[in-house]
């Protein structure tokens, strides 16, 4: 997947192409990856994955939707579905017809719910102290 080799000072150097991005989403356990799941499949960090996948967005290779305050799921776009796949089903086509979009709203509006409650909890000393 990878390309290791040494930078100018020995050390390791890992590079990471769009295509091994691309792979990586389309081997991940769902049927949409975030950049945490990325970064455990890559050797490269999430920062460095979010600003990939943003650039793979304008390209029109990937897909994105917000799920919850602070979460983002990402697809390979429709547009670029490869080829050499034989049976258009067991791709991204296999969620035709699923509620998979329901899916998707119900773990943001879980993780929205979630965020929130946490926030209440961590903000909850801070409006005691100031009343």
């Amino acid at each position: 997947m990878s390309n290791n080799n040494r930078d100018g000072g020995g050390r390791f150097a890992t590079s990471v192409d769009d295509t091994d991005i691309l792979k990586a989403i389309d081997q991940a356990p769902g049927p949409v990856a975030t950049a945490a799941e990325l970064a455990e499949i890559l050797p490269i960090g999430r920062r460095a994955i979010r600003e990939r996948l943003l650039d793979l967005e304008e390209r029109d290779k990937v897909a994105r939707k917000t799920v919850g305050a602070r979460s983002v799921v990402w697809w390979l776009s429709r547009d670029d579905t490869s080829d050499d796949t034989t049976d258009f089903r067991s791709g991204f086509g296999a969620l035709a017809g699923s509620d998979f979009a329901e899916q998707v709203e119900a773990v943001g509006d879980d993780l929205n719910r979630d965020f929130r409650e946490s926030e209440r909890e961590l903000f909850a000393d801070t409006d005691d102290a100031d009343a």
